[in-house]
């Protein structure tokens, strides 16, 4: 019945996103054509200013000027109103490639989405072996983040999970929140997408750095200050007929001294924000959009409440900087930028604002950009609970190592997963897992080191029930051998599990994931150090999984008073081959099928040989 019900589930929300994705599709076919019509009269806006006058009125008449001053008007207006439509088309783009992303993973098209290779980090504690990052990761699978700040704050939750409980709680209840308000998150993808095509030049932009602003000095203040005196001064004075007027170009060329002496300084600075006025706008728009909503949880409530400074709210003050900047944008337009700075020592003026702007809020602005970065990376896993209304969210225990029913990995489709139920119970601490090769042993160790990450982010996992102690986690399930440093696969190997092994003395209680191990050497060798390494392990209170193919291990049950116990999956054989069934079950296996394999492949001849 459970199953019935989320595959309704699955397909009223699949439904959703077709609807709503048809709706946007129409509004942006209403854009374009509003966007046609606009160039059109925008045109003829144009040609009238400059030919209607000069056709049929008296030129320079009064009636001369009145026309091409409204004709005129209204092409600036059609202008900006062509920018508007823009602007709203590109917000509108984004809406429908997010949706579009979406249904795309119904259908399993999910994998030419950005997929974090930059991200591997093979000394990892876990993230390499799990397969968090690169192409059909867990991270290419849940991310729904629009910035590159985003993006990494995606890829550090998962490679950095919560040991609190409360932590981990608190998180849930953000993450279910967000969950329920598709709007807020389909909105807040899209303002953030507008963020990212802002930077057009795609420039590696540091909001956290100040420029250097040191130019703008107390003697530097009196000098603007002694300056716009001395202009209105000269107005004053030329007003009332008591100088030649020829008298304000020297205070033209005077002012324009005052800034060409620092106009280097002045270079350097407008170099380093320029053209950032828009990003740091749409960064002002994200900001909005959470001060004006209407947040519950205790964690989202306390990233809303970073976003203030001295009784104003971050989104006001973020404006103001993004005003600043365009104001200093001006000087590209060269006529305007010499009248600018000749009379009214414009990039001075501007240089004295950001110093004063950085001095008040500068050390803010990165957090305030970081809190939303962490918003989209909420937004990710809330979007990929909603996504898998069948998934529960984790009860976190001090008691209970591991409990799980109907265990999947999420990244199986629904109607392919095999589930599982696994569970440590009563003094059971380390878990031995064999099976013939392919029978699911590694699947199903990243299944459950899969849903630990995503538990200790405070997401859905992909079970029916599941209860964990959040313990630090580790894994070794692909050592690398290393040329640069002369390693070998084994000493690599080696080295990884004394690295486990001593983080488990340090820390007191450690939580492990361990795949055939010591592989790269003889059978009677590996199976000794295996059974040593496994009582090591026990001694310390280390807990997990052990996958192998040493069936002799399974007599660590007996040895260790039921502390080490034995799950496994099988494999059948009939007339058609091998079949799988991806089942976890209790004891130690009882097939193999290296040998049938290699004579179906023609490695070696068959002898009939059968499991």
């Amino acid at each position: 019945m459970g199953a019935i019900d989320g595959s309704q589930r699955l397909k009223k929300i699949r439904k959703e996103y077709q609807d709503s994705k048809k709706q946007w599709e129409e509004e942006e076919g209403k854009l374009k054509k509003r966007f046609i019509l606009n160039a059109w009269l925008r045109l003829i806006a144009f040609i009238c200013a400059f030919a209607l006058p000069f056709s049929i009125l008296s030129h320079w008449s009064y009636e001369f000027f009145a026309c091409f001053i409204f004709c005129f008007t209204c092409f600036l207006w059609l202008v900006w109103r062509a920018n508007n439509i823009s602007s709203k088309r590109a917000y509108v783009g984004h809406r429908i490639k997010l949706l579009t992303k979406e249904l795309n993973y119904y259908t399993q098209d999910w994998l030419n989405e950005t997929d974090g290779t930059e991200f591997i980090e093979p000394d990892h504690d876990y993230a390499h072996d799990l397969d968090l990052f690169g192409k059909g990761s867990l991270f290419q699978f849940i991310n729904r983040t629009s910035t590159v700040g985003g993006l990494k704050q995606l890829a550090s939750k998962l490679k950095s999970i919560s040991l609190s409980k409360k932590d981990i709680l608190s998180k849930q209840e953000a993450v279910k929140e967000l969950t329920q308000q598709n709007e807020f998150r389909q909105h807040f993808y899209a303002l953030g997408a507008l963020v990212a095509t802002a930077n057009k030049k795609n420039r590696k932009i540091d909001l956290s750095k100040q420029p250097d602003l040191s130019f703008i000095t107390k003697s530097t203040k009196i000098a603007m200050a002694v300056f716009w005196i001395i202009l209105l001064t000269t107005i004053v004075l030329i007003s009332f007929d008591f100088i030649n007027s020829t008298m304000i170009a020297y205070v033209f060329f005077i002012g324009l001294g005052l800034v060409g002496a620092r106009l280097k300084n002045i270079n350097k600075v407008h170099n380093e924000v320029a053209s950032l006025g828009n990003y740091l706008q749409r960064y002002a728009k994200m900001i909005r959009h959470i001060e004006e909503s209407d947040l519950q949880s205790e964690y989202l409530v306390a990233l809303k409440n970073k976003l203030k400074s001295d009784g104003k709210t971050a989104s006001e003050v973020t404006s103001q900087l993004a005003g600043l900047i365009k104001q200093f944008d001006q000087r590209l337009n060269m006529l305007l930028g010499v009248i600018l700075n000749g009379f009214f020592l414009w990039d001075l003026l501007v240089c004295m604002r950001l110093l004063a702007w950085h001095n008040r809020y500068g050390d803010q602005l990165n957090n305030w950009i970081e809190t939303l970065h962490e918003f989209e990376a909420l937004n990710s896993l809330a979007t990929f609970s909603y996504n898998h209304p069948h998934n529960v969210y984790p009860e976190v225990s001090d008691e209970i190592i591991f409990e799980a029913s109907e265990l999947g990995h999420p990244l199986i489709p629904e109607r392919e997963r095999i589930r599982n139920d696994f569970s440590f119970i009563n003094q059971q601490r380390i878990c031995v897992v064999t099976g013939a090769n392919m029978a699911g042993k590694s699947t199903f160790l990243r299944t459950v080191g899969v849903a630990l990450v995503l538990a200790g982010n405070g997401c859905s996992v992909a079970a029916q029930k599941f209860q964990y102690k959040p313990l630090p986690f580790i894994t070794n399930m692909r050592a690398i051998d290393n040329l640069l440093k002369h390693e070998s696969y084994f000493f690599a190997e080696l080295s990884r599990l004394q690295m486990i092994l001593e983080r488990l003395k340090k820390e007191g209680e450690l939580f492990f994931i361990l795949d055939e191990i010591l592989k790269g050497t003889n059978s009677l060798d590996k199976y000794q150090g295996s059974m040593a390494l496994i009582k090591q392990l026990l001694k310390h209170n280390g807990c997990g999984l052990v996958a192998t193919h040493d069936l002799e291990l399974g007599e660590l049950a007996k040895q260790t008073d039921g502390q080490v116990f034995n799950n496994c999956f099988e494999v059948s054989f009939n007339d058609e081959g091998l079949s799988f069934d991806y089942k976890l079950r209790t004891g130690v296996t009882e097939s193999h099928n290296a040998t049938y394999l290699m004579e179906k492949m023609g490695l070696i001849p068959s002898e009939n040989v059968r499991l």
